[in-house]
């Protein structure tokens, strides 16, 4: 998609701010879009005009969350049940996708696994948590997208795909913040306290190697891929944590989950058409430090 010096005046101008983010009549899939982030993403890209598949494990909470965000689309929410560890499940999902809309505009990549002992301390960690965690996190992520790169240079219309990191992929946990959390006030379950397990952190800084490769290796085609990294969001979790957290943040408070509206946006929107290969962080100030 290399063009001459006398080409420059065929694109079209970024003058109209509704324009600029206006996604109507683009067709885009969120996997693991039923989280509370997901949906944040499938809420505020639809009222923008796009339709937006939810593509998640549970069919039946893929249907119920696409039916509750569709009231307030400009375009359309579905759900499709997709188990991105399984290479067929991905495959037939997005063949599904072409097949019932004709394209593919943008993909956003979502997923997290959190199986039976993720919170489980580093010396005891069992590589089948670890993999399980890879499997989902990493490897999910790679068929999305090697998927989606299919479609979109097949149709050779361009497109953004934005994976979701962490701060936790581009910089070390502080494991301070954790020192007072206890077992039983955990609010995502388990035996084991709440902490950052390395499984998440080497998955995160994976997913932004891989945007980095997508992004050379795309981009001539017209084809963006960025990542977002937000910080942490505030979800309920025990007081002292909380406490430590905002701590370490300049602006003095946890995100909460449409901190990131904004964002997702602007990165598959044309406000962000000439950025690819870039982690836009978005953390309160957190790696600022």
């Amino acid at each position: 998609m290399t063009i001459t010096p006398n080409e420059y005046h065929n694109i079209p101008d970024l003058d109209d701010p509704l324009k600029i983010f206006s996604l109507k009549d683009r067709i885009g899939i969120i996997a693991g879009g039923t989280g509370k982030m997901g949906q944040q993403f499938a809420s505020v890209l639809s009222q923008a005009g796009a339709t937006v598949v939810l593509a998640d494990l549970s069919e039946e909470k893929c249907s119920t969350v696409a039916a509750s965000l569709q009231p307030k689309s400009g375009g359309k929410v579905v759900g499709i049940c997709c188990d991105v560890s399984r290479q067929e499940s991905v495959e037939k999902t997005f063949s599904n996708i072409v097949s019932d809309y004709g394209r593919l505009d943008f993909l956003i990549n979502n997923v997290m696994a959190k199986p039976e002992g993720y919170y489980s301390p580093f010396e005891e960690y069992s590589k089948v948590t670890w993999d399980k965690v890879m499997e989902v996190n990493l490897s999910g992520t790679f068929l999305c997208c090697r998927e989606a790169v299919k479609i979109m240079k097949r149709q050779k219309l361009g497109g953004s795909i934005v994976i979701t990191s962490s701060t936790y992929g581009v910089s070390g946990p502080d494991q301070r913040i954790y020192r007072d959390c206890s077992p039983g006030k955990n609010i995502y379950g388990g035996n084991f306290k709440l902490n950052a397990p390395a499984s998440y952190s080497a998955s995160k800084a994976g997913l932004i190697g891989l945007a980095r490769y997508l992004a050379t290796y795309v981009g001539s085609k017209g084809i963006r891929v960025n990542v977002l990294t937000p910080g942490g969001v505030f979800d309920g979790q025990e007081a002292s944590f909380h406490t430590a957290y905002t701590d370490k943040v300049p602006l003095g408070r946890m995100a909460v989950w449409s901190d990131y509206n904004g964002a997702i946006l602007f990165l598959v929107s044309d406000a962000s058409r000439y950025m690819t290969g870039s982690n836009l962080v978005v953390d309160g100030g957190w790696t600022a430090w």
